[in-house]
């Protein structure tokens, strides 16, 4: 990760300009990290054409990838995905995927990671299992 990010905060909550928060280095992908708790965690990845994060999974975490601006390519379990900006994809733990900005425009993404034992605590609560 390059940099953590600085948000403004109101009382209790954080926000985040995710447009000013953009950056771009011609060599590699920007990784800056938004926030980060036990229970979930989120980075900005910014790409110039060509650029990419390997293939890779999160043994325990599940995942959800927002494209922000121009449009991820990504291999998510063997399968090829387009996704423009304004697209989410969510994917559980464990699943082998990777981002690729194959296009001539930059590309924005926004990943928010949930740690899966923390959903199933909630939902064993909510089901009176807790």
């Amino acid at each position: 990760m390059d940099e953590t990010a600085a948000g403004t905060t109101t009382g209790c909550a954080q926000v985040f300009d995710l447009h000013a928060l953009k950056a771009f280095a011609p060599d590699k992908r920007v990784r800056k990290m938004l926030f980060k708790t036990d229970q979930l965690w989120s980075e900005i990845a910014c790409y110039e054409p060509g650029q990419r994060t390997v293939m890779h999974s999160h043994p325990k975490e599940e995942e959800a990838i927002f494209v922000l601006q121009g449009t991820a390519n990504m291999s998510i379990d063997g399968h090829e995905v387009v996704v423009p900006a304004g697209s989410i994809v969510k994917f559980p733990h464990d699943v082998p995927h990777d981002v690729r900005n194959l296009g001539a425009e930059r590309c924005v993404i926004m990943f928010v990671k949930v740690n899966p034992r923390v959903l199933k605590a909630a939902a064993a609560e909510r089901n009176g299992d807790g």
